[in-house]
């Protein structure tokens, strides 16, 4: 059996494993105000392991942890967020897969920083993978994963969609952060065209023949 399947549109992520070694295809947001500049590290290029680089957001993080009246680390006020533009174009047919890698750490023992991944449409509110409010990934404890799902249709060939990685801030003056890796996202087909090879077509062909032969034989007896 011969299987064909559907050509893949859609486009994956820029960047999305941070080998550039920087930002390139991304937008950083950050809500704060600039009280000690040059001392802010709210997005950078970390390398986790040797030749893999990833990408990291940071809040809370204090000259001396646990004391608000050191010297700030970050500038996050409500929230940092790392988020790009998606291509969502694909032909009929086809699923949007979309995955990536993600730790959330750091030094909070009480943890009141939050970790969100969702979909945002540049009206302020936040969607999952069914386009229902809410979030494909909401993290409010330490960990780590491979995140996959898979995109509603309706968000097929839809414009203005931004992927969207949250850390939300704190209060306790212990820091945390989200690092991130591997995001793609692809188009796969749904079901696939099952072709018979020609050399199948042949030998169903001799099938038949031999068929109606014995059909005969059994008729002349």
């Amino acid at each position: 059996m011969l299987i064909t399947p559907i050509t893949a549109q859609a486009a994956n992520i820029t960047n999305g494993d941070f080998q550039s070694n920087d930002f390139t295809g991304w937008t950083q947001d950050v809500d704060g105000f600039p009280l000690h500049p040059g001392s802010f590290n709210d997005f950078s290029i970390v390398q986790p392991t040797a030749g893999n680089y990833a990408a990291r957001i940071e809040a809370d993080y204090w000259s001396t942890p646990g004391d608000t009246l050191s010297t700030a680390q970050d500038e996050v006020v409500f929230a940092n967020t790392l988020y790009q533009s998606l291509d969502l174009s694909g032909l009929p047919g086809q699923n949007l897969t979309l995955s990536f890698d993600w730790t959330f750490s750091g030094q909070d023992n009480l943890l009141d920083e939050t970790f969100h991944v969702a979909l945002g449409h540049g009206i302020g509110n936040y969607y999952d993978a069914n386009g229902s409010l809410g979030f494909l990934l909401t993290q409010n404890t330490y960990g780590s994963g491979t995140f996959s799902t898979t995109l509603n249709s309706s968000f097929l060939n839809a414009p203005g969609w931004t992927l969207e990685f949250q850390l939300g801030a704190g209060f306790n003056g212990y820091g945390s952060f989200a690092r991130i890796d591997n995001v793609s996202l692809n188009a796969a087909s749904a079901s696939t065209n099952n072709v018979p090879e020609p050399a199948v077509l042949c030998l169903m062909g001799l099938g038949l023949i031999g068929l109606t032969q014995m059909q005969r034989k059994n008729k002349a007896s």
